[in-house]
């Protein structure tokens, strides 16, 4: 996990000022597989000032659904070939959620949601951070 020192420079100007709290910085340009298979980068680090820092991206963001996933709602040819209806056409979307209170970062997920037609559902939520954990 490593900052650019200018963003280090930036934050450690806000602190200097006295004037500005910085509880939570939000970037993301990595994904969060690292390459040649060496496993997940950090999402989430904590500064030895409190500030989180939190790399938000998710690739892909939006994943299609198949047939399998989707909601069952198929038709069938003669030939027994699944055909895909707009009811069984759907996508997986990520948004990684941070809850703030008072000025201080609550609770911070990747959650996932299934939209397929009308309907959307949260079909997944890991907790990357929680207050006092």
């Amino acid at each position: 996990f490593s900052r650019g020192p200018d963003l280090e420079q930036a934050i450690s100007l806000l602190k200097e000022t006295g004037k500005s709290c910085v509880p939570l910085v939000v970037f993301g340009h990595m994904h969060k597989e690292l390459a040649y298979r060496k496993g997940l980068r950090k999402m989430i680090v904590v500064g030895d000032d409190n500030t989180i820092y939190l790399n938000g991206a998710i690739v892909p963001r939006v994943k299609r659904l198949n047939n399998e996933q989707g909601t069952g709602n198929r038709s069938f040819m003669n030939d027994e070939t699944p055909v895909l209806t707009p009811e069984s056409e759907g996508t997986m979307r990520a948004f990684t959620l941070v809850e703030i209170l008072d000025g201080r970062v609550e609770k911070i997920t990747e959650s996932w949601v299934s939209v397929v037609g009308d309907n959307t559902t949260l079909a997944e939520e890991q907790l990357l951070f929680k207050r006092g954990s």
